[in-house]
């Protein structure tokens, strides 16, 4: 596995959003040239809220076969799809309102109707089923990063979830239930990138690109590695200040 971490800086988040949406086309371009087919795990937050935004707009949206997209998720909270804090609405709100993906290629994760934990297993099955004989390799997982250090759903302290997807039920940051990739769904997939802005994540940033990802007790973003593929991490000068600190001294 490779472990090197690639850092572009953006001047600001609108220059991020542009770059990751030119970045996201290319992807696109390779995956259905390669495979037929085109799957992110998408995140929610302000950042890629600019992003989906900018992906319903030219040049970017002609740019992609939207029918050969398929759209997961990397998590979402454990509320109903119309609920204010679902990660589901805010792409359907964003991304979905400008451009066409079959619905049988929107992939949501299930939040109602069952138990988080059976809510995981399903959406674990579903990867399964996408994927058929093979390992379930997204081929992009766009994530975040909190000021704490946490990525998708996945927080300093909690225990290792085995398997493609878990329950989170003691999130530190409302609301408490989550559904969540695990550090190896991941871990598998083919491109991982973060996307970061922000100065209160600088001082979290800095201490990302001094841990290994093979390190069990760093922060969970720190953890996260592209298995045989790339980790680019995506952040404004803001957010990259204290890791350009480090670099200088």
């Amino acid at each position: 596995m490779s472990h090197q971490r690639e850092l572009l800086i953006a001047g600001s988040p609108d220059d991020l959003a542009r770059e990751a949406a030119g970045r996201v086309v290319d992807a696109a371009h390779r995956a259905i040239a390669e495979r037929g087919r085109f799957s992110v795990a998408l995140s929610g937050g302000s950042t890629p809220r600019r992003l989906y935004q900018l992906l319903t707009l030219p040049p970017y949206k002609p740019g992609v076969d939207w029918s050969r997209v398929h759209l997961f998720f990397a998590d979402e909270r454990f509320v109903p799809h119309t609920h204010a804090e679902s990660t589901v609405r805010l792409v359907r709100e964003t991304l979905l309102a400008g451009v066409t993906v079959p619905e049988r290629n929107f992939h949501a994760m299930p939040t109602e109707g069952d138990t988080p934990e059976v809510c995981a297993a399903r959406y674990e099955a579903m990867l399964w089923d996408y994927f058929g004989a093979e390992e379930p390799s997204l081929d992009l997982v766009l994530l975040g990063m909190g000021p704490d250090g946490h990525t998708a759903s996945l927080f300093p302290g909690h225990p290792v979830a085995h398997g493609l997807v878990a329950c989170v039920r003691d999130s530190p940051k409302p609301p408490p239930i989550r559904l969540t990739l695990t550090f190896g769904a991941i871990h598998a997939a083919r491109e991982v990138w973060f996307l970061v802005t922000g100065s209160d994540k600088a001082a979290t940033l800095k201490q990302v690109f001094r841990s290994s990802p093979e390190d069990g007790d760093a922060l969970p973003a720190a953890r996260i590695a592209a298995r045989d593929g790339r980790t680019l991490w995506l952040v404004d000068r803001q957010a990259a200040a204290s890791v350009l600190d480090y670099a200088d001294s």
